[in-house]
């Protein structure tokens, strides 16, 4: 042992027992006690991790993109800015009856293909020459979009944008 090593209890190295075993579960009670893992957080993040690839270019949500547009009346919309490298992601999101339109714009426009996830089914649509698209009847709930071009390129030099999951 050197110098700067501290010594190591009696008994350190031996293989979990019982004893251990209890210990450690009367410390996993005392966590989810005081601070549960909130509902949902295993599903958002496996949600968001499923599509997530090493070689994805990741897009930044914009913070100031959370807040609502139609403050006045009733309108229930908002947009949300997602941010990358080589893209930008702007959507507006309105209520549709029991579902959702999603108007996106995408900066620099191009025509790429859009998909959107939801934890039911994906939705598909390509954007115009000026880097727009519609998506309808969209479910409330949790959502993320990648973008790739028409031809198999991407707009990321060869990345898939992907933009975090967030609810609608």
């Amino acid at each position: 042992m050197s110098l700067t090593e501290e010594p190591r209890p009696a008994g350190a190295d031996d293989p979990i027992d019982e004893i251990d075993l209890a210990i450690l579960g009367d410390v996993r009670a005392l966590y989810e006690d005081a601070d549960p893992v909130p509902a949902g957080l295993l599903t958002r993040v496996a949600f968001a991790l499923d599509l997530a690839g090493l070689e994805d270019e990741i897009a930044r949500l914009e913070a100031s993109s959370l807040e609502a547009v139609g403050v006045r009346g009733t309108e229930q919309s908002r947009t949300i800015t997602f941010d990358s490298e080589s893209l930008t992601i702007v959507v507006q999101v309105s209520p549709s009856g029991d579902t959702m339109r999603v108007d996106g714009w995408l900066a620099p426009p191009a025509v790429h293909h859009v998909r959107l996830r939801t934890g039911e089914k994906d939705f598909h649509t390509s954007s115009d020459e000026l880097g727009r698209f519609v998506l309808v009847d969209v479910p409330h709930g949790l959502v993320q979009i990648a973008v790739e071009a028409e031809d198999g390129a991407s707009p990321a030099g060869g990345r898939t944008v992907v933009t975090p999951a967030v609810v609608l």
